[in-house]
């Protein structure tokens, strides 16, 4: 199961530095302690620390990057935010996910987990929410869904805090999950896939999103990742020993 303490909380932008240290104040709620800030808008000070009450720590120890790339570097399993989520079948990168949804997923989950945090006038553009397994989107208002950052995440982490906590109160079935590079293994077998396949670039691209967020709902056991990672790999070495071109359009 993930581990409260392996989580990182990873603020794009932020804009007010009241909403730094309200957030920092949110992850001691719920034994996050780690926190990075991604190209700041405001300054990272006293404000900051006023507002996280006894989560100072967390400010103070708080590291500021340039990119999410360097955020969120060495985790294996990245969750988007979002409140505008897709009203349309074909946008795949918005199609999300709720708050109960993923922390029922990730007690099951064993790794390091990064949650994207948007900034509080644009949220996450589309190229960083490519960048994640799964997107998670609070249900709300429709006249009105955006909350404020600091709520939305404490409702997010109180999910993931809930569910961690019955997680080790149930009986455990003794299932085994695949490592990072277990699940990057599959990927690349998919990817390999498509290149054997004629389709436009783009359709290509939708089709990588669509699998890493199918995986990153599924939780696989490392049995069933195998079983994937092994018809794929056989489909990939069929396809590589004719010279009959696949064209799926």
């Amino acid at each position: 199961m993930v581990h409260m303490e392996d989580i990182r909380v990873v603020f794009v932008e932020p804009l007010f530095e009241i909403n730094i240290g309200y957030v920092a104040r949110t992850m001691k709620n719920f034994k996050i302690h780690d926190l990075y800030l991604v190209n700041p808008r405001t300054e990272v000070g006293k404000i900051s620390l006023i507002y996280s009450a006894h989560a100072k720590d967390i400010i103070l120890n708080a590291q500021i990057v340039h990119t999410i790339q360097e955020a969120i570097d060495g985790i294996g399993y990245v969750v988007g935010t979002t409140g505008k989520p897709s009203k349309k079948n074909h946008r795949v990168l918005r199609v999300a996910i709720t708050p109960e949804d993923l922390g029922k997923n990730m007690a099951d989950y064993e790794g390091r987990v990064a949650i994207l945090l948007g900034r509080e006038d644009i949220g996450l553009k589309n190229e960083e929410l490519e960048l994640c397994n799964i997107v998670v989107t609070i249900p709300a208002n429709p006249l009105y869904p955006i909350l404020n950052v600091s709520h939305a995440a404490a409702i997010i982490f109180y999910e993931i805090y809930k569910h961690n906590i019955l997680s080790r109160k149930r009986t455990s079935f003794g299932i085994k999950r695949p490592s990072d590079e277990e699940v990057m293994l599959l990927e690349k077998y998919f990817n390999e896939l498509l290149e054997k396949i004629q389709m436009p670039s783009h359709k290509k691209k939708i089709a990588r999103i669509v699998f890493k967020r199918m995986i990153g709902r599924a939780f696989l056991s490392k049995r069933e990742l195998f079983s994937l990672v092994g018809i794929l790999r056989r489909t990939v070495e069929a396809l590589s020993s004719t010279n009959e071109p696949v064209n799926l359009v």
